[in-house]
């Protein structure tokens, strides 16, 4: 067995001086930067490394970027990797993800032909996603572009009398599956200690020849790299600061009684405010013009055991918003097996008509057949938006999705509106804005679809707002046949451990998480079940705990009360995160919610950005101090 690992140089977004920002553009100036290999593909490279000493054979590190991206390359050697291949052309310059992963595509094709002798034995691992662009694309699209399966939020790795068995992480729980046939391709997440770099294999790797390749040595049609393969373009970036309201008050240690007063005094306001409705602008089609882009808006829906995923009613309700801007239908595109009772579900939630794939062989989802059975209902009904939610699932499927449709995809939208947009000789009306964090939310970037036919977005779940069910509704059901076999489905489900939320966190009031900074099983029930109940007595409400993924990983508390990307999306009155620094994938679970308490002893923590209060300092010693602080207030009720 071979190995490709695909790495990345990233910018280190934990320093990013202003200077670095080219606001006009929407660019950064990379010459500013810092730059480190991006940690997931550490976290990649680790498990080939580790499956080589059961499977031996080559690792190959590959990349794609400037000629100082050969400085990723040497450290991958030096942890382990066998030799380094750089894909560098200027001509590559402002790529997106589609022009990203087709040249990667054609060095994956070289490399099998060149280096492995044509044996496509071989498994490409990859980082489940980069922090600067933060799409988790790339590698959905290269498997596109090389036609094979994707094993995404790979956690663990074993071989079962030589068959290689993957554990991933699913929405409620977890899979073991195998690859039917090879090469695949894996993503991987933490699950282990990245490789160090030894002294003897960095003097080694000083010595050895990395491969320099150019659009040409890989044969890359031009027109399908850089800038002008790209399906999408930032017009725009801006600060988060721009549109948040919110600014960190951060209290010491002696000052945790006025902490409690300030959290107490905002909380009760929240509880006495209700819901502010947000009036959203109207677009106006300009007098004389059609839209660049027609047809119907469409939602793909997330379905599991023919339960529908809130997420997709949320969706729904913003396509219902966006189509009756562009006077246009709302279109629902529910695949499965079984799943026609669902459809007057969705006609009631806002969809006018129901898109219905049925097939025992979609009982469960995997990439390439879900691509398939939506692929052929794009093609054939040519829809001018598809929505998707950014939940693991939909980043598995609409980057394949919106590669095979030459279409561009934006990732994580917090917004979606409908503009005009001029800039030069580029005129277009009535399209899909499409705003989203970056750089680990240190950006907001807004950004339009180019040279596509169809328009994608992934969303996060919690940020649009699902409407109220109509049950006198009536719709229209569209039923397609797809044909599929067995052998179309590139990955065999060996068992499936599904773990229903026991909490409904998205439901609570008031969230308590611990994070991995809690260090054991002991402390997490220690301080955060202590300062949970604490919180309840003061607040007058149910408080329910929560965890990061590390936190749950580490066996402090099980997955039901997981928050984040691969968890639950949470929209709380306040939400308190202890020992939890704030990685985009915890982020996205939780920033919405109204009030944000953060207890962390990094002063710099990225989860300061979106809190209203902090503290810095060790857990031990100020979650103790918060609970007497939150009796006090107790006790002075009482009196």
């Amino acid at each position: 067995m071979n190995y490709i690992v695909l790495v990345k140089q990233v910018p280190d977004i934990r320093n990013i001086p202003d200077e670095a920002w080219d606001w006009e553009k929407g660019t950064l100036k990379r010459a500013y930067l810092t730059n480190v290999l991006n940690e997931l593909d550490k976290q990649a490279l680790a498990f080939a490394i580790r499956m080589r000493e059961q499977q031996p054979g080559q690792v190959v590190a590959l990349t794609m970027g400037p000629p100082f991206a050969e400085e990723v390359l040497r450290y991958a050697m030096s942890a382990g990797a066998d030799t380094g291949v750089l894909v560098t052309d200027r001509k590559m310059g402002g790529a997106d993800t589609a022009a990203t992963a087709y040249p990667l595509g054609q060095a994956i094709r070289k490399i099998e032909k060149e280096i492995f002798n044509g044996d496509k034995n071989y498994i490409i691992f990859a980082g489940m996603q980069s922090v600067d662009g933060d799409t988790a694309q790339v590698p959905a699209q290269v498997a596109e572009e090389l036609g094979i399966a994707q094993i995404a939020y790979a956690t663990s790795f074993s071989f079962d009398k030589g068959e290689l068995r993957i554990t991933r992480i699913t929405r409620r729980g977890n899979q073991i599956v195998t690859p039917s046939r090879y090469p695949c391709l894996i993503t991987a997440v933490n699950w282990t200690e990245p490789l160090n770099a030894s002294f003897n294999r960095t003097r080694w790797t000083n010595s050895q020849k990395i491969y320099s390749w150019s659009a040409a040595d890989i044969q890359a049609i031009e027109s399908r790299i850089g800038s002008a393969g790209s399906r999408t373009t930032v017009f725009r970036i801006f600060s988060p600061k721009d549109i948040s309201q919110k600014q960190c008050a951060v209290f010491a240690e002696d000052e945790l009684g006025k902490l409690v007063a300030a959290m107490k005094e905002a909380y009760t306001q929240k509880s006495t405010q209700g819901e502010k409705v947000k009036e959203e602008a109207v677009y106006q089609f300009p007098e004389g013009k059609t839209g660049s882009y027609h047809g119907e808006v469409w939602v793909y829906v997330e379905q599991e055991d023919g339960e529908i995923n809130s997420a997709s009613l949320e969706l729904l309700g913003k396509a219902t918003d966006l189509a009756r801007q562009l006077k246009e239908k709302v279109g629902a595109v529910l695949t499965g097996s079984d799943v026609s009772k669902s459809a007057k579900e969705l006609i009631h939630y806002g969809a006018d008509k129901v898109y219905l794939t049925e097939h025992p062989l979609l009982a469960n989802f995997l990439p390439v057949t879900y691509t398939k059975a939506v692929s052929e209902l794009v093609e054939k009904y040519r829809p001018q938006m598809i929505l998707f939610s950014a939940t693991p699932l939909g980043r598995e499927l609409a980057p394949r999705i919106a590669y095979r449709a030459n279409s561009g995809l934006t990732a994580d939208c917090t917004s979606l509106d409908i503009m005009d947009f001029k800039r030069g000789n580029v005129e277009l009306t009535a399209i899909l804005k499409q705003t989203r964090p970056a750089l680990g939310g240190n950006i907001m970037a807004s950004i339009i679809t180019q040279n596509s036919k169809i328009q994608m977005a992934t969303t996060r779940p919690g940020v649009m707002k699902a409407l109220k069910p109509e049950t006198t509704r009536t719709g229209e059901i569209i039923e397609h046949t797809i044909q599929i076999n067995e052998a179309d489905m590139g990955v065999r489900i060996i068992s499936v451990e599904s773990q229903p939320p026991a909490s409904e966190l998205k439901d609570a009031v008031v969230i308590v998480s611990g994070g991995l900074g809690c260090k054991t099983k002991e402390n997490y029930d220690r301080y955060i079940r202590t300062l949970a109940e604490s919180m309840g007595k003061v607040l007058g409400c149910e408080v329910m705990i929560g965890a990061s993924r590390l936190a749950v990983e580490a066996g402090f508390i099980d997955r039901s009360h997981q928050v984040g990307q691969t968890g639950q999306t949470v929209k709380p009155r306040l939400y308190v995160a202890v020992g939890i620094s704030g990685a985009v994938q915890h982020l996205t679970g939780m920033q919405k919610s109204e009030l944000i308490l953060v207890i962390n002893k990094n002063p710099n923590a990225p989860i300061f950005k979106v809190a209203d209060f902090g503290v810095t300092g060790n857990l031990e010693e100020v979650v103790p101090k918060l609970v007497q602080a939150l009796k006090a207030k107790e006790e002075a009720a009482v009196k």
